[in-house]
């Protein structure tokens, strides 16, 4: 693929996305009059990209979608839901032809009907307006494709010898067309007579499209022109030729013999179409300007003498003008070619006079003069993803490196004292954490995207369930451009997707229940993004029936997720958090939104991935908040050094609460484990150094005890450890080779001595 395929693909996406808000935004009444401009100029684009990367028929089939968003913008037709349907269906076909585009470099087989068929539906709603282009076309004489109109015999009649005398030298096919320009077309770019001069014309008519208006009302920027013309080649060379307009012109098969053209227009005299055809080669052997392009014209030129003059029985003079042509490619000058037409022409019989006078040419058009505009600098720089991700990684690598010179710089102290060395040393590591700091975080923020990219697909996907739904929803998005990394964009969209479907399908009640219930018959969804300190939180947020935990508690005891003696011990916010649970759903039957206990399982499990927290509230008849708490970026990890049976390991902070140290009178024997009470929770002790199968430091009974609270899954336990180390931010990399699969870490990471240093995922190792 091109980089300028490549170029469309990024931007006909970009495109397609802006004119699908606006299209959204537009059936909402916001900014008609602007967002239907827009949206206008987003297909038009698109139809001229796909034109200029030979992508005709999604050309063809967005100009039918111009036509409809036209009668949008002048008031014939309404924005209402079924036209904006029609123009996001546009999109959608759109849409698969660039990801066909995209994986095999062409549009898929059966594109042209899908474009046919896209162009039936989107010019069916315009009634008047087909009724009107039919009457047009009727009166340009262009009503049935396979019927040639009225004006084609009279043009070919006009210029009867040129076109005989064309098909006689070099027969080829003949086709007639008609190209009416839009008004507009000099403000697109179009040059509607250098399209004309691209093609091989025999014969043009040129005419007003509407009669002219006086001079002083004539505006000399919209194009009031029709072309009609008679062209000699194959078909796909002229439709390549208005591959950009193929909606502005019709092309014609013309065989010769439909009119009689052949025998018709054959001369009496057989000589007189020789000597025109030597006297044309002639011509072209005078216009050589160049040496480059004159063999060539002297082998072109040789050969079409000689096949007329063998063609008239001449074999003598056929093979004069072989020598000759030979004789001027040796010495490189046409004169000796030139001399043996011109003395072939005189030994033809005289031409017959006539009173048919052969074409005039055309004069060519002024050279079309086009200014670019004063553009400002731009703004952003597109840069290969892998280029970045490089950059992140060697500034990660050299966090890490700088975490050795800060052992390095210690070492220096212990063994130098205030040695100026040490001192040395020591301003040097400063001036290294500073700058190694600043880089990182500079090259951080070229990961770093707003979330409003992910918001941008969810007006599409709200609109059309709560169409599907019947429901009312009015969409609020708020934050959009809060930033965080890539990576957790990206894979926010999942977990949001799942969020937005639940709320309509569940959470938002029907027009009439909220009726009833005294509420506005639509709904309000809100979607917040913010910061909070350096983390994302995600807040989805909707002002349905809100989650009833007797409801929850039923469902989780019928599908056999909890149960009942397990559902008792658990408060209501408790029972709310089973919705989570694998195979959890309170439809009563599985249908194409929901139903099969799936979406919210990967709403937890995918925002865990990435190290966030999912937290729900809710109150009955008030509504329900999904809250995600995410990492800004998850290049670097910060993390907590920790000893337990005489080794280190590292804690993600993210998962760690908070720090204690303990009395062992606070601490509490339940059901076969140590437990203490922390702000009225009951949280579990866990040694981390059984859990890791090593041995257990022996303490006093009136020892205190560290602990490490965390919260990982929904749950909250305290891992106990003999020392706490450091905090570290580092760079984590995945467990490789025979570790790959080891269940337990998340990662290792090199410390300042250059240990390895083994990074728990709590998820795994707590019971």
């Amino acid at each position: 693929m091109t980089p300028l395929h490549e170029q469309f693909i990024v931007e006909a996406r970009e495109l397609i996305q802006e004119a699908t808000e606006d299209l959204i935004a537009l059936e909402r009444g916001e900014l008609a009059a602007e967002r239907i401009d827009r949206v206008f100029r987003a297909f038009h684009t698109l139809k001229g990209s796909a034109g200029v990367v030979q992508l005709p028929a999604m050309a063809l089939t967005l100009h039918a979608a111009e036509d409809l968003l036209a009668a949008i913008q002048t008031g014939r037709l309404g924005a209402t839901a079924v036209t904006i349907d029609l123009a996001l269906a546009c999109l959608d076909q759109v849409t698969d032809w660039i990801d066909a585009f995209e994986a095999r470099g062409a549009l898929p087989d059966g594109a042209d009907e899908d474009a046919r068929a896209m162009t039936e539906r989107l010019r069916a709603a315009l009634p008047k307006l087909a009724s009107e282009q039919q009457a047009q076309a009727h009166a340009a004489g262009l009503g049935r494709p396979d019927a040639l109109p009225d004006w084609v015999s009279r043009l070919f009649q006009s210029q009867r010898e040129t076109i005989v005398r064309h098909i006689e030298a070099a027969p080829t096919e003949l086709f007639a067309l008609s190209y009416e320009p839009r008004a507009d077309c000099f403000f697109t770019g179009d040059d509607p007579l250098q399209l004309m001069r691209q093609t091989n014309l025999l014969a043009l008519e040129i005419e007003p499209r509407e009669p002219w208006p006086p001079l002083a009302e004539l505006d000399p920027f919209a194009c009031n022109l029709r072309f009609k013309a008679i062209a000699a080649g194959n078909r796909a060379d002229i439709s390549n030729v208005f591959r950009l307009v193929p909606d502005q012109v019709r092309i014609f098969p013309f065989p010769a013999t439909a009119l009689g053209a052949t025998e018709a227009a054959r001369p009496d005299d057989p000589a007189a179409l020789v000597r025109a055809v030597l006297a044309e080669q002639g011509r072209v052997l005078r216009a050589a300007t160049t040496a480059e392009d004159l063999p060539g014209r002297v082998g072109a030129a040789a050969r079409v003498a000689t096949n007329s003059l063998r063609h008239m029985r001449r074999v003598d003079l056929a093979e004069a003008v072989e020598t000759a042509s030979a004789e001027a490619l040796a010495c490189a000058d046409a004169a000796p070619l030139l001399s043996a037409i011109d003395a072939t022409l005189e030994s033809l019989p005289p031409k017959k006079q006539n009173g048919t006078g052969g074409p005039r040419p055309m004069a060519a058009p002024p050279a079309n003069k086009i200014r670019d505009a004063d553009r400002p600098a731009a703004g952003s720089l597109r840069i290969d993803q892998a280029r970045v991700d490089a950059l992140v990684n060697l500034a990660g690598e050299l966090a890490v490196a700088k975490n050795g010179f800060a052992h390095l710089a210690r070492r220096a102290e212990e063994e130098l004292g205030s040695h100026e060395l040490a001192r040395a040393v020591r301003r040097e590591y400063e001036a290294l954490e500073r700058l190694a700091g600043e880089m990182h975080s500079a090259t951080l923020q070229l990961r770093m995207v707003p979330v409003g990219q992910v918001f941008r697909s969810l007006p599409r996907l709200v609109r059309d369930m709560a169409q599907k739904l019947g429901k009312n929803v009015a969409l609020v998005t708020r934050g959009e451009t809060t930033e965080s990394d890539r990576t957790v964009v990206d894979r926010l969209f999942e977990p949001l997707l799942h969020l937005v479907r639940n709320a309509l399908d569940h959470g938002i009640e029907d027009p009439e229940t909220r009726r009833a219930a005294g509420k506005s018959q639509t709904a309000t969804l809100l979607i917040d993004a913010s910061r909070a300190g350096d983390r994302l939180v995600v807040q989805v947020e909707d002002d349905g029936r809100g989650i009833d935990s007797a409801i929850i508690r039923r469902r989780a005891e019928q599908r056999g997720v909890l149960s009942a003696e397990e559902l008792a011990g658990l408060s209501d916010q408790e029972v709310i958090d089973v919705i989570f649970a694998p195979g959890f759903s309170t439809a009563a039957e599985t249908s194409e939104i929901s139903g099969r206990g799936v979406g919210m399982d990967i709403v937890r499990t995918t925002i865990e991935q990435i190290g966030g927290r999912v937290a729900v509230r809710s109150q009955v008849g008030i509504g329900t908040t999904m809250r995600l708490d995410l990492p800004t970026n998850i290049s670097m990890s910060r993390i907590m050094v920790v000893e337990a049976g005489q080794q280190v390991f590292g804690i993600p902070m993210d998962a760690v609460s908070e720090t204690v140290r303990l009395n062992p009178d606070r601490i509490t024997h339940i059901k076969q484990n140590d437990g203490f009470v922390l702000r009225n929770r009951v949280v579990p002790i866990c040694s981390l150094a059984e859990l890791m199968n090593l041995p257990v430091r022996p303490r006093g009974s009136s020892d205190m005890r560290l602990l490490v609270v965390t919260e990982a899954t929904g749950k909250i336990a305290a891992l106990e450890v003999d020392a706490i180390r450091d905090r570290l931010e580092v760079v984590l990399k995945p467990m490789q080779g025979l570790l790959s699969n080891a269940r337990g870490y998340a990662g290792t990471t090199l410390l300042g001595d250059g240990r390895v240093l083994l990074v728990l995922d709590l998820k795994e190792i707590l019971p």
